[in-house]
């Protein structure tokens, strides 16, 4: 009886025209709430839409005159107390005329004065021109600018940068590009980390099991033996047993003794002690069989 009591009120909700979930001409985002929806049959805990908000808004794009945004959306409120959102968005030109329809996501770029459009279309992105005309030839699952004409793009599970006009900057190899600065990128390539910059300079080869952030640092791991670097990627300590922290310093031990850098990365001692502790926030030393302080 429940399966049919529920089949019943999908019914009626459908000849009513409630918006079923998943409509066909929105892309949903922010959206925190998962549910389970049931498309075919139903059960006594199936989920359906109760009502719809279609709204629309226009907005204008940063450092442009020429273009503005349209967004369509609708908000679909359910069963069971969740909310989405879906959204469709539309260039428009000066005229108000469509230059670009139907995107679920959208970024304007300048360069050389002149526009052009990340757009996503269908599940990939293209870059388009202000004529309307598609520049890229590739299927691009994600585009992200990370400098000026310096575009970071996703095919087929891995990442590389081209420029506007599709030319490759850095090779579409890598199985993962973490942004860590503005630029400096922490990349994966067959297992192995490495570090490189917006320009295909590589700081890092990717022969690092890790590589993490230490305070104002980073500490890269090679077969149990740790390198310490400055937030531009360069080597500051190679080859050191062990890197951690002793308060608000970095503690090194390298060939059975140790030596303390401070939170950026400045040598403070030299590496020729037997033991380095912190005692009352000070730094003592063990040398000549007894303790005295460094700091």
């Amino acid at each position: 009886m429940k399966k049919i009591s529920c089949l019943l009120v999908l019914s009626f909700l459908i000849s009513t025209n409630s918006v079923l979930a998943h409509p066909h001409h929105y892309n949903h985002r922010y959206y925190n709430h998962p549910a389970h929806y049931h498309h075919s049959g139903c059960s006594s805990n199936c989920v359906y839409v109760v009502k719809s908000d279609n709204f629309q808004e226009e907005q204008t794009f940063k450092n442009c005159s020429k273009h503005t945004l349209l967004i369509d959306g609708v908000t679909n409120y359910y069963s069971n107390g969740s909310v989405r959102t879906f959204y469709s968005y539309t260039v428009l030109n000066e005229d108000k005329t469509p230059l670009i329809s139907n995107c679920s996501d959208i970024k304007h770029l300048v360069h050389d004065k002149k526009h052009y459009f990340l757009a996503k279309q269908n599940k990939y992105y293209k870059i388009i021109n202000d004529e309307g005309f598609e520049l890229t030839k590739r299927k691009y699952s994600s585009m992200k600018e990370i400098a000026p004409n310096k575009i970071l793009v996703k095919v087929e599970k891995k990442y590389g940068v081209i420029d506007i006009f599709e030319n490759i900057i850095i090779p579409i190899k890598y199985q993962k590009f973490e942004q860590l600065s503005s630029n400096l990128f922490k990349t994966k390539l067959n297992g192995y980390w490495g570090l490189v910059d917006n320009s295909n300079n590589i700081l890092l080869k990717n022969e690092f099991d890790n590589i993490k952030l230490l305070y104002d640092t980073y500490v890269a791991k090679k077969a149990n033996k740790y390198h310490l670097l400055n937030l531009e990627g360069q080597t500051i300590l190679s080859n050191a047993d062990k890197i951690k922290k002793l308060g608000e310093y970095i503690l090194i031990k390298k060939d059975k003794l140790y030596g303390i850098f401070d939170l950026e990365g400045n040598q403070i001692s030299e590496i020729k002690y037997k033991k380095i502790k912190l005692d009352r926030n000070n730094i003592k030393v063990y040398e000549n069989k007894k303790w005295s302080e460094l700091i």
